[in-house]
């Protein structure tokens, strides 16, 4: 089975949790103008947020979650790519600071999302190593 860095993941897990608590903060300190890019922004960074919690969680064996381990990625690139594009599907593009927040954090989140998904089903040369032996 392939086996995680453990240091790498919660450097990841923490800076979801911390673009999660941005995306929750940034209404207010920043001012958003739509009411849909507060609610958005409150509802995407929680979700980003619990799943973070439970990815940190899930580094700690006695809390294993088994089927998570690749789930948490998948959610992440969702939420990720809504919040990229949710500015112009909820028609809340005309609030400058909440789409540029929105559009910046949901790059990031999906971004890492997607190289995670990445390193999960591209493993080091160990792989073909095993092939040969």
């Amino acid at each position: 089975m392939f086996q995680r860095n453990r240091k790498t993941e919660a450097f990841v897990d923490f800076i979801n949790l911390a673009l999660g608590g941005f995306l929750i903060l940034s209404p207010w300190l920043l001012g958003f103008k739509s009411q849909l890019g507060w609610h958005t922004s409150w509802m995407a960074g929680a979700a980003i947020g619990v799943v973070a919690i439970f990815s940190i969680a899930d580094l700690f064996d006695t809390v294993s979650i088994p089927a998570f381990f690749e789930s948490e990625e998948w959610i992440n690139l969702t939420i990720g790519s809504w919040l990229a594009i949710c500015p112009w599907v909820l028609n809340f593009n005309d609030d400058t600071m909440a789409m540029q927040v929105h559009l910046v954090v949901g790059i990031v989140v999906a971004a890492i999302g997607a190289v995670e998904l990445w390193v999960i089903h591209h493993r080091p040369a160990e792989k073909e190593r095993d092939k040969l032996c």
